[in-house]
C-alpha cells in the first residue's frame, strides 16, 4: 500500500472541506422560508451613518428620528408565540424568544435605556410598523409583545410559523 505524500494529502484535506461547506451551503438553503417577518429596531443616534440607522416617523409622541439598520431581535429568535385578542379588537402577540434572543433582548433593554424599541411586521402582502415601545426596564427573560394593531391574517401567518403556547401540536 502507498502513501500519500504531503501535497496530496493536503489536497484532500481541502477538497474535503470545500465538499463539506458546500454541503452546509446547501443545507442552509432547504431551510424553513417564514412568511412572516417579526422585527424590533432599537432607537439610534442621528449621528451614526446611513450604513448604521435609517429615519423613521415615530407616531408616539408623533417625531422624526433613527431606527438601528440591524434589528435587535428578529424571527430568527422566535421560539414560541401566544396570540391575543386586544381590547381594540386588533389582535396582539406575545414572542418567546430562544437564547440568542434572551441575550439580545437583555442587552439592547440595558444598553438602550429610555429609548424607544420599535416592531415591525411584515407578510406577503407589505410591511407595516406594527408598535413602539418605551424601554424603560431591563428585560431578562426574553418574553416581548407586540400589544395591539395586528390582524387576523397577520396572527393566522405567524401561528403557522411557530408553535403557540398553549396549544398542543397535531399529529
Amino acid at each position: 500500500m502507498a502513501s500519500l505524500t504531503f501535497p496530496e494529502t493536503l489536497f484532500r484535506r481541502i477538497a474535503l472541506r470545500g465538499l463539506l461547506a458546500l454541503f452546509a451551503c446547501a443545507s442552509l438553503g432547504m431551510a424553513k422560508k417564514t412568511e412572516v417577518t417579526v422585527r424590533f429596531f432599537e432607537e439610534a443616534n442621528a449621528m451614526d451613518t446611513d450604513k448604521f440607522a435609517r429615519v423613521i416617523t415615530f407616531k408616539h409622541p408623533p417625531r422624526k428620528g433613527y431606527i438601528s439598520s440591524v434589528p435587535a431581535v428578529h424571527e430568527g429568535m422566535i421560539k414560541a408565540v401566544y396570540p391575543f385578542q386586544a381590547p381594540d379588537n386588533t389582535w396582539g402577540c406575545t414572542f418567546f424568544l430562544n437564547a440568542n434572543g434572551q441575550m439580545s433582548l437583555d442587552v439592547v433593554s440595558t444598553s438602550h435605556k429610555g429609548g424607544t424599541l420599535v416592531a415591525f411586521l411584515s407578510t406577503k402582502t407589505g410591511t407595516h410598523q406594527a408598535a413602539e415601545m418605551l424601554i424603560d426596564q431591563r428585560i431578562t427573560d426574553g418574553i416581548i409583545s407586540i400589544p395591539s394593531g395586528l390582524t387576523e391574517l397577520e396572527i393566522e401567518a405567524i401561528k403557522q410559523n411557530w408553535p403557540v403556547v398553549g396549544v398542543k401540536k397535531k399529529k
